[in-house]
């Protein structure tokens, strides 16, 4: 109905909505500008607001933005499980076969990190949506997934996108 009084060709806050589409508002230019600065620095980064704010679209505008040769991706939304499920998942996404220990999972996935830095020159940002249902205890080994060197190199772009009441956790 308003579609046909506003000569709307298309639904204006549907999902599929191309990133380039979005409207671009002083709050969404400002948060890619952020982003872009972390992923640059490749540090742990948090994104939070209300629920149908924008977050993960605001993400996946800075994301369909970067080289594909450059770097990799890694998104995962199912945040309500324990250390192991998020393990599998990060490891899933980046196309590893999955281990049976943690140990092993976590050594997994932080030599792929390596691997891609050093071999592909490929800079790895793993993005995980819904984190206000992380556990304390996820959140705590997902911030080890980010030490290398003693903590002297900055290998993976750790993004964290969940509802306001994550930033109250953490």
């Amino acid at each position: 109905m308003y579609r046909k009084h506003f000569g709307l060709t298309r639904h204006p806050f549907s999902k599929e909505i191309e990133p380039d589409d979005l409207f671009p508002a002083a709050a969404g230019q400002e948060l890619e500008a952020r982003l872009g600065h972390l992923i640059e620095m490749r540090g742990i980064g948090l994104v939070t607001g209300e629920s149908g704010s924008g977050k993960t679209g605001a993400c996946r505008k800075v994301v369909t933005a970067l080289h594909t040769g450059l770097y990799r991706v890694v998104y995962v939304s199912l945040s309500t499980g324990n250390v192991m499920d998020l393990y599998k998942t990060i490891a899933w996404e980046f196309g590893l076969p999955t281990e049976r220990s943690r140990a092993a999972l976590y050594r997994q996935i932080k030599n792929a990190v390596t691997r891609l830095g050093a071999e592909a020159r490929c800079r790895p940002i793993l993005i995980v949506d819904e984190a206000q249902n992380l556990r304390p205890e996820v959140l705590e080994d997902l911030r080890l997934l980010t030490n290398y060197q003693m903590d002297a190199e900055n290998r993976l772009c750790l993004l964290l996108v969940g509802q306001a009441e994550l930033r109250r956790r953490l």
